[in-house]
């Protein structure tokens, strides 16, 4: 008799479970479990605002926006009764977390997840961030090792199959979490991200302005963290920043530029004809190289 009320209980749970799924079923809530990946939001619009909600239908509330070229990490997703694919992902950018459609969602290769601000890598530069390493103002390249991956001038645009576009600075290549110096003596004159997203500046992510004795603006886009502040002053080979990847950004890198005669990117010059005079990185010794990283912006 025991083993039979054993038996009788297992059949009951069995029966509840099939009546469960079959009802989630019905309502659309087929649930499939995945291994997180990245992907970035796409819309026709590259600065358009992208609605994150609670929960995988159109009309859950929101708990807040990410936008189109961010990169996400995609956490869970499910199939609904509107016929949508929905993706629960965080956002790189912002850390947002919830769910948007999967239209919006373009998956990317499976790779590493990098070790953010890696000790082993950058903790001794980190020990005192705003204490120059250097009182003499002779030019160093902004990275310690110097990796390029995409020039100055006109370029595929990534963003854009078929499409080119004016590149007015260089990049180079990284991980996140790599140390940014500057490269010259300055004084730091913006801290921050441009709030307007149809400003060509809103591309740049995260970014940190110094000026230089001569006048011109040095740029470092697409940062993960800042060590200045605005009004500081800087030498070259001093940590400035941390190499991130926001804005309009296809992965991890810094995109430096340089502006002669006015603050804009219209006045962008080759950074290249100002770094030919650069030393040699004063953690490596290394010279730049060209890479054949996928486009950076």
């Amino acid at each position: 008799m025991k083993l039979n009320r054993i038996g009788q209980r297992i059949v009951q749970n069995l029966i509840l479970f099939t009546m469960s799924f079959a009802l989630l079923t019905t309502l659309g809530w087929q649930h499939s479990a995945i291994a997180t990946q990245p992907a970035e939001l796409i819309t026709t619009d590259r600065f358009a605002q992208i609605n994150v909600r609670t929960s995988p239908s159109t009309t859950a509330a929101l708990t807040g926006f990410a936008y189109s070229g961010d990169r996400i990490q995609i956490l869970d997703q499910t199939q609904s009764n509107d016929g949508y694919t929905w993706y629960e992902m965080q956002s790189n950018r912002s850390g947002i977390v919830g769910w948007v459609r999967g239209d919006l969602v373009r998956l990317l290769a499976a790779a590493p997840r990098p070790n953010l601000y890696n000790p082993s890598r950058i903790a001794a530069v980190q020990k005192n961030p705003t204490v120059p390493q250097s009182a003499n103002c002779a030019s160093v390249y902004p990275v310690p090792t110097p990796v390029i991956n995409q020039g100055f001038g006109q370029v595929s645009d990534p963003f854009s199959v078929g499409h080119t576009q004016f590149h007015t600075g260089v990049d180079f290549d990284g991980r996140i979490g790599d140390p940014i110096n500057s490269p010259v003596c300055g004084t730091v004159s913006y801290v921050g991200r441009e709030q307007n997203q149809t400003s060509y500046e809103w591309g740049y992510g995260w970014h940190i302005k110094i000026r230089d004795q001569a006048g011109q603006i040095h740029l470092f886009a697409h940062i993960s963290k800042a060590h200045v502040k605005v009004g500081q002053t800087v030498t070259p080979s001093q940590l400035i920043a941390n190499m991130g990847n926001n804005g309009n950004s296809t992965g991890p890198h810094l995109h430096y530029e340089i502006r002669r005669g006015a603050d804009d990117h219209q006045n962008a010059i080759n950074p290249m004809l100002f770094l030919a005079n650069a030393e040699q990185s004063p953690q490596t010794g290394a010279m730049p190289t060209e890479s054949r990283s996928p486009l950076r912006f």
